[in-house]
């Protein structure tokens, strides 16, 4: 049974190059991103999802983290 974590997405400023996770561009150093963290439980760094700003605009929060944008 896998368990499902409440998430929401933070506004981040990229300390070094990372890549959307919806649209697969970079993500440049200094530039602000939006990355997902647990509410109330910890979410690993390793597995948390980051969007860049233009996604997150076009998209929004809530359908980002649904995965049902594409």
């Amino acid at each position: 049974m896998e368990r499902e974590i409440e998430t929401r997405l933070v506004k981040k400023v990229a300390k070094f190059l990372k890549v959307c996770n919806n649209c697969n561009n970079e993500i440049l150093v200094g530039s602000v991103y939006h990355q997902e963290e647990g509410v109330s439980e910890h979410l690993h760094s390793l597995i948390a999802r980051r969007f860049c700003s233009d996604c997150y605009a076009k998209f929004g929060g809530p359908k980002l983290l649904s995965g049902k944008n594409k």
